[in-house]
């Protein structure tokens, strides 16, 4: 509706210009040149002007049939007057507005037809009205109009082509940017939630066995783990404030906390050997992701594998990072014959960073998860 109204604002403003120079032009060359010999049909000029100031108030609108009566009018009315004003004007600017509006060929056609009527008339006229240089001049003009209508519907249509790729990106963003906080969420908080549930769970069975069970350890436990959950939901709300706030965001996940990490597991009562071969400065986009899917791994083994023993393998070599998980557990891990949110997010974790994933049950029992990367990707 805006782009309506400012076109039809553009008409308006167009039209009255055009009015005020063609009429106020032609009236004062009439009045300076009463007594000059009229032209073929002056009544009839007239008509013609009227007719072309009018319907250039509808360029917009219908770009075709105004260009189409402004060019009539010109043809009859320089013969039929004697009076060489700025009549030109509406088929200029109807011409023009034809070709940036889209219109190019339909310009082009009526533009060349005009330019053949002017250089064809003169012709036969033996240059009457002008002189040969100034008719292919004005030829000339007449063919240069679409041209720069041409010109600017080009720009036109590439403005309106980057603004849609650019609403495109940033949708994308928004969505991508969904996406990693969601796997944020899922993998961090959710990894600690899990280690809170467990404990929990074990510590009210102990407890109905034994009333007398001390809880500070398991309570220990709970505290540091929801502790770390807060502070992994800090940093995620950290991204989220404004960029000009202050916001307590702390160091990213990476693979030298998997110390914590394992030791937390072992708080739950699974038996967890950390080996790690090879160092090196890794991106931290790689670093990121797989703390993430050691996390999330452990997690699955928590909630669902009934391991007792797990083993955390991280192998960084000279060009590429590996880490496996495998557990002895019994249970069937979520995600192994259907991939649920975790698997998934691990798996986008490692390919979107142009690395492999793999995860299902072991020759021998249990679970494996492994994943790759490669140590090029920019941080």
């Amino acid at each position: 509706m805006l782009d309506r109204f400012s076109d039809r604002m553009g008409d308006l403003v167009v039209g009255l210009i055009n009015a005020v120079v063609v009429l106020g032009w032609t009236l004062t060359a009439a009045a300076l040149h009463a007594r000059d010999t009229p032209g073929l049909n002056e009544t009839l000029a007239w008509v013609m002007m009227t007719v072309t100031v009018v319907a250039l108030f509808w360029r917009s609108a219908y770009p075709l049939t105004v260009t189409l009566v402004t060019v009539a009018c010109t043809i009859v009315y320089y013969p039929a007057s004697s009076i060489d004003g700025p009549m030109l004007m509406a088929f200029v600017i109807s011409l023009y507005t034809l070709a940036a509006l889209g219109r190019v060929l339909a310009a082009s056609v009526i533009a060349g037809a005009t330019f053949v009527v002017i250089v064809v008339s003169e012709v036969l006229a033996d240059f009457a009205h002008m002189t040969a240089s100034e008719t292919f001049m004005l030829g000339g003009w007449v063919i240069a109009v679409p041209a720069i209508g041409a010109v600017v519907a080009h720009h036109r249509r590439y403005r309106a082509e980057t603004a849609v790729a650019l609403a495109e990106t940033q949708k994308r963003s928004v969505a991508e940017e969904r996406l990693r906080i969601a796997r944020e969420l899922h993998d961090a908080v959710g990894h600690h939630l899990s280690l809170i549930n467990v404990q929990t769970v074990a510590a009210l069975r102990k407890l109905d066995r034994n009333p007398l069970f001390r809880t500070e350890e398991t309570l220990r436990v709970v505290a540091d783990t929801s502790s770390l959950s807060l502070r992994e939901l800090r940093a995620l709300v950290g991204v989220l404030r404004d960029p000009d706030e202050d916001a307590p965001t702390g160091p990213g996940p990476s693979l030298d906390q998997l110390p914590s990490l394992v030791e937390a597991a072992r708080a739950s009562g699974v038996e967890v050997d950390l080996r790690v071969d090879g160092s090196a400065d890794l991106p931290a986009a790689v670093d990121a992701a797989a703390f993430r899917v050691v996390q999330e791994s452990l997690t699955n083994v928590l909630r669902h594998a009934k391991a007792k023993r797990v083993q955390v393998k991280v192998v960084t070599g000279t060009s590429t990072l590996a880490i496996a998980v495998l557990d002895d557990g019994v249970g069937e891990v979520k995600g192994a014959k259907g991939p649920g949110n975790g698997l998934t997010g691990m798996r986008e974790r490692a390919e979107g960073l142009g690395g492999s994933f793999y995860a299902g049950p072991r020759d021998d029992g249990g679970f494996v998860v492994e994943a790759t990367w490669p140590l090029g990707v920019q941080s």
